[in-house]
């Protein structure tokens, strides 16, 4: 039998091929990982952690959304008869209530690029018409009065957008911008939002904001907006988000960055290596933040014209507050896709950065090296465990373990601003298993398969699983154990075969060779061949066993325990006895692979071997069923009942060897067996003293003890031809055998 060549299976080394294919998958993981595709099964995950956590801090009282939506269009029309879009002195009007009232800032989220502007910041290079100069003097009279209002608040932030080719960049406006960034001296990370250009508001709106802000949103590669740039440049320059420019005008701080953090005074902000951080959403959208329509603030500045005072609602919901004022219409809606489902406004959206900016709240990613730590190290230790593990559930429990470890690690890391990877690490770890399993199984598993096929029908399932852990005990040659050896036969087969037709025979040597593989096996021991009906096993390798002599003692009782269930069958087949003789013996062997590299045998070998052989033949001169030879018995002698026969010299042994005819385990053995022992045991010792009359007088008590019993017809015959003269008195107690 040719074997495929056997993987190495000890565990050290399952575990080392596991850590390899799993670091190997990891790595595999990795690249899926850094591709678009990856990113956005990975951003689904965190965005489950954004909804579990949303709402963990309410929402700042102090901001207060205030946007123009379709109803406040249409109550203006109705009640000041002011069609959409409004001349930019009705927004004075809304901008006079916040000075009154006392924001502390407003940030306008709105890109006035064109209306408003005068013929000096005209963005077309075309000549003007007198009718659209005439035009652009009426827009440019309506801004100064909003830039007017702007300037009263001291607190206006303006937006603007970062463009690579923009259209609304005119010097004028850049020279008036210039000054209004608020962020001279940052250094913006290189992976920050840098554009060649920037496209500005008007002039006039310009001059009244206290500062600009950039407006833009970068979405994620699924479209979905999650993070907020707070600093970035244009053609150079440094600027800062609307948010935080905001921010640091309600603030009145210089903002600094210093070891990735943004600071607006005594307000700090952790920030990624480009710039931006993950809002912490407070909610759902149209659900978080304290609202005041544009209609109601206009309410505010009739009643604040007709009694020159503020009504006292105006000044409770306004005063120290930080205003988000935006456009949201139908057909012009500013709406972002976010974590929470929906839309979000983007108002809504500059309003919950404000709020991040001023709690510190906003997450971080982990440094992209700890990601990719977690992940390799998932990888290699699943594959690793699932490599050493002799149990499957094992690797499976551990998976299950290490992903809960991995999201509670993630949700307590989250909840702290931190955002670990989930999705990949876990998905190395379960794809690690699936390939270190069907590693094992290409290789291991082709080995295995082998191997069960070729000894599952002559070793015990624990032999088997030994020779998988160690296969180099099917290496050819062997090496010197302590074992013990089982040679068992049917008395007169050769004789009774010569009377069966051929498939008669076959039957009844399958159904016994069955009994008697099945007990072997129960002992864990090997069945090392069947011999026509002779079969030779062994017990103590290549699994290790204390008690190897005492599990061929049960397994020898076991055989002929099993035989009266034959019973029915060889007497259906004419027989009138079946008998089977064995005979057992400890001591060393040398135990392996023994033949050619094609064809071999796991074998036992040498002189213990040999002595079993003997004894089992040895049972037709004393009539016995189960002989022990001297070191079995010494090894099993108080857990079985066994008496002494003889001490036997065999065919090419010179020593006598004291033999033992085994009856039972001492554990429930029967009275009529014990009284048997000690009455042969007397007989044995009266014809010693060459006392036969007391020798025959104990074999009579044997007798009752157990009738027919062979062993004791042996001796009185022995006691019978030393009375005879024909055998020497008294009796030596050796018994030379001359044939086998």
């Amino acid at each position: 039998m040719k074997a495929p060549r056997p993987l190495s299976l000890s565990p050290r080394r399952r575990a080392l091929l596991g850590a390899a294919v799993g670091l190997a998958v990891a790595l595999a993981v990795l690249a899926v990982r850094r591709s678009d595709f990856g990113e956005s099964l990975e951003l689904r995950l965190v965005d489950l952690r954004t909804r579990a956590f949303a709402g963990r801090r309410a929402a700042d009282p102090s901001i207060v959304l205030c946007q123009v939506e379709d109803v406040d269009v249409a109550r203006v029309q109705r009640d000041l008869q002011i069609p959409w879009p409004w001349p930019l002195d009705v927004n004075a009007q809304v901008f006079g209530v916040f000075r009154e009232a006392g924001v502390r800032a407003v940030l306008v989220d709105v890109l006035h690029l064109d209306r408003g502007q005068g013929p000096d910041d005209f963005a077309s290079r075309e000549p003007l018409s007198p009718e659209k100069q005439q035009e652009l003097e009426l827009e440019a009279g309506s801004a100064e009065a909003y830039a007017a209002a702007l300037g009263a608040t001291k607190a206006a932030v303006v937006g603007f957008e970062l463009h690579d080719t923009p259209a609304y960049q005119q010097p004028a406006r850049v020279a008036v911008t210039e000054g209004r960034l608020l962020a001279t001296g940052l250094e913006v990370p290189p992976a920050a939002p840098h554009r060649t250009g920037a496209n500005l508001p008007v002039r006039r709106v310009a001059e009244g904001a206290t500062a600009l802000g950039f407006v833009n949103v970068v979405p994620d590669v699924d479209g979905v907006v999650r993070r907020a740039h707070v600093v970035g440049s244009w053609g150079g320059r440094a600027c800062l988000s609307l948010a935080a420019a905001g921010l640091a005008v309600a603030t009145k701080a210089t903002p600094r960055l210093e070891e990735g953090r943004l600071h607006l005074g005594e307000h700090a902000q952790r920030l990624d290596p480009d710039g931006s951080f993950l809002v912490d959403f407070r909610g759902a959208a149209r659900t978080t933040y304290r609202k005041v329509t544009p209609s109601k603030v206009l309410e505010w500045e009739a009643a604040l014209r007709k009694d020159r005072a503020l009504p006292a609602e105006a000044k409770e919901t306004l005063s120290g507050a930080i205003v988000v004022w935006g456009v949201n219409l139908s057909g012009a809606k500013d709406i972002l896709a976010t974590p929470m489902g929906g839309t979000y406004d983007g108002p809504e959206l500059q309003a919950t950065v404000v709020d991040d900016l001023l709690h510190g709240d906003g997450r971080v990613r982990v440094p992209a090296a700890v990601d990719v730590a977690v992940l390799l190290l998932l990888g290699a230790l699943a594959g690793a465990v699932t490599g050493a593990s002799a149990r499957r559930w094992v690797p499976l429990a551990a998976l299950a373990g290490a992903a809960a470890a991995l999201g509670a690690a993630g949700a307590w890391w989250f909840s702290r601003g931190v955002v670990l990877d989930l999705g990949a690490p876990v998905s190395a770890a379960v794809l690690a298993w699936a390939a270190t399993t069907l590693c094992l199984l290409l290789t291991e598993g082709r080995y295995n398969k082998w191997l069960e096929g070729a000894f599952g029908r002559y070793l015990a399932p624990v032999v088997i699983d030994a020779m998988k852990k160690d296969p180099s005990v099917l290496a050819l040659g062997g090496a010197r154990r302590e074992i013990t050896i089982l040679f068992s036969d049917v008395a007169g087969f050769s004789k009774f075969s010569r009377t069966l037709a051929p498939e008669q025979l076959v039957h009844l040597l399958n159904e016994y060779l069955t009994a008697h593989g099945d007990v072997i096996h129960a002992q864990d021991g090997v069945i090392d061949k069947f011999i026509g009906d002779a079969v030779m096993a062994f017990f103590g390798d290549p699994v290790p066993q204390p008690d190897h002599a005492l599990r061929a003692c049960r397994a020898a009782l076991g055989v002929q325990a099993a035989m009266p269930a034959l019973e029915p069958l060889w007497r259906s087949l004419g027989l009138t006895s079946f008998t089977v003789r064995i005979g057992l013996n400890s001591g060393p062997a040398v135990v392996g692979n023994m033949g050619s590299r094609r064809r071999f045998d796991y074998t036992a070998m040498g002189d213990t071997v040999n002595l079993a052989s003997r004894l089992e033949g040895a049972n037709k001169y004393f009539g016995s069923k189960i002989l022990l030879g001297p070191k079995t018995y010494g090894l099993a002698r108080d857990a079985v009942v066994a008496r002494p026969l003889a001490r036997l010299v065999v065919v090419g042994w010179d020593v006598p060897e004291p033999v033992y005819e085994l009856l039972a385990l001492r554990d429930g053995a029967h009275a009529d067996a014990l009284a048997l022992v000690e009455a042969f045991t007397r007989a044995q010792e009266a014809a010693r003293q060459g006392d036969l009359d007391a020798a025959d007088r104990a074999l009579d008590d044997a007798e009752r003890a157990r009738p027919g019993d062979g062993p004791t017809a042996w001796f009185r015959a022995k006691v019978a031809a030393m009375r005879a003269g024909t055998e020497p008195t008294p009796w030596s107690g050796v018994l030379v055998l001359d044939a086998k």
